[in-house]
């Protein structure tokens, strides 16, 4: 039986112990990096491509050629792919971004052999079947439809064409990119930026048998190209407010924030610290006043992201559209708070153990370490970060934050976008 009597004891929260990866090359000089572990005879196996949606030429063309690489060859249908992957108990994930695009396989070690000669051979040879691709586009359009509806998306794309006006991380689609995409174009696409790549390969889990000499025999005579030299981009600070009315909507959708860096910036990693104490968590400090204490909204939050070339600061949310003055009010003034009173010890020492904890979440297994090796490679480091981030937090104390605060989150240096119903 539990004593709640007695006092639970809490420990400190120390870095989990990280996997140690291996790596070797392919005949190519395709680097692949690989965390065994874990008990069980699977492995996860991802193909990097420097293939996001900043280096297409057309609107879309990343994100269908991402989506339609495993539809078809020349000699298999889509369905025949996905199917014979079944067959062996195999399943892939697709995912882009901005800046890269990601091709998963998942797999039983003992059909590892059986099963990357049909990923592989999917992926290299696509040609993106007429029909597949009316399809994804007429599904693709038909959600953007919906999604231009919705005050949230407008807000979204609104904010980052502020931040990021002048670069492919502030671009949108609109509908008539819809008209203009082709097959053509994800087939030229697919040309220059997966057949002809800058690539990396990732592999968790438990090491199939003979792995590396099969990953050779289909990934050794891959077509590599060298990977461009990273562009710091540097916009300027705006203040700009932006209110776009929506009719019919009952709700407003708030965008506050601005540019700022990416990790390989000193400041980063404190500034994303106090966007975790401004509205990270259930019990940040937006979350508690406008949420829990306002009844405004079901959801606020506030966070600071790395992009490869730069970053930016964000707080979010939706209101009633009659609550939108009272929303933007309390969230200046708890940017205000940050600004002019030092954050409490006790709120400090929540905070870091939070962050500590959401530490130990992410690592847990090979394949949540690998998704976290791959985010230290972009920016250029490995788990030894890590070593020096828990000392980082332990020495973050009030001034600093507050400094900070008075650097980058000046009202003057936000930009502010309301979509909605605005005229309350």
């Amino acid at each position: 039986m539990l004593d709640r009597k007695k006092e639970i004891h809490f420990q400190e929260i120390n870095m989990p112990d990280f996997i140690t990866p291996n790596s070797f090359q392919l005949t190519n000089g395709l680097q692949v990096c690989v965390m065994e572990g874990g008990g069980q005879e699977l492995c996860r196996l991802d193909m990097v491509f420097e293939a996001g949606s900043k280096v297409q030429n057309k609107a879309l063309q990343a994100s269908l050629c991402n989506a339609l690489l495993l539809e078809g060859t020349a000699q298999k249908k889509g369905e025949e792919i996905h199917e014979s992957l079944d067959f062996y108990g195999a399943y892939t994930q697709l995912d882009v971004n901005s800046d890269r695009a990601v091709v998963s396989l998942f797999t039983l070690n003992k059909y590892f052999d059986k099963v990357l000669p049909i990923f592989i051979d999917a992926l290299k040879n696509a040609v993106f079947p007429e029909d597949e691709f009316q399809v994804a586009l007429a599904q693709k359009k038909q959600s953007f439809r919906i999604n231009s509806e919705k005050v949230e998306f407008i807000a979204r794309n609104t904010f980052f064409k502020s931040l990021f006006e002048s670069h492919p991380y502030g671009f949108s689609a609109s509908l008539e990119d819809f008209e203009s995409i082709s097959r053509q174009d994800l087939i030229d696409f697919h040309s220059a930026h997966y057949k002809n790549a800058v690539l990396k390969i990732y592999i968790a889990g438990m090491m199939p048998v003979n792995a590396e000499s099969i990953l050779n025999e289909y990934l050794g005579s891959w077509e590599l190209k060298n990977p461009k030299s990273v562009c710091t981009y540097s916009p300027p600070v705006k203040n700009e407010k932006i209110h776009l009315s929506k009719d019919g909507a009952m709700q407003s959708a708030i965008r506050i924030g601005r540019v700022c860096f990416n990790t390989h910036h000193e400041d980063y990693q404190p500034l994303k610290f106090l966007s975790v104490v401004l509205g990270g968590y259930f019990g940040s400090r937006l979350m508690s006043n406008i949420r829990e204490d306002k009844g405004l909204t079901y959801g606020i939050g506030a966070m600071c992201v790395q992009q490869e070339e730069c970053g930016y600061f964000s707080i979010s949310t939706e209101v009633k559209g009659e609550s939108t003055q009272l929303a933007l009010q309390e969230i200046y003034y708890e940017l205000k708070r940050l600004r002019e009173e030092l954050i409490p010890d006790e709120e400090l020492a929540l905070v870091k153990n939070y962050i500590m904890g959401q530490v130990l979440k992410s690592a847990d297994g090979p394949f949540a370490q690998v998704s976290l090796l791959k985010n230290m490679h972009i920016q250029g480091v490995g788990f030894e970060f890590y070593e020096s981030y828990q000392n980082l937090l332990s020495q973050l104390d009030a001034n600093v934050l507050n400094d900070l605060a008075n650097k980058y989150l000046k009202e003057e240096d936000l930009c502010e976008i309301v979509v909605g119903n605005t005229s309350v």
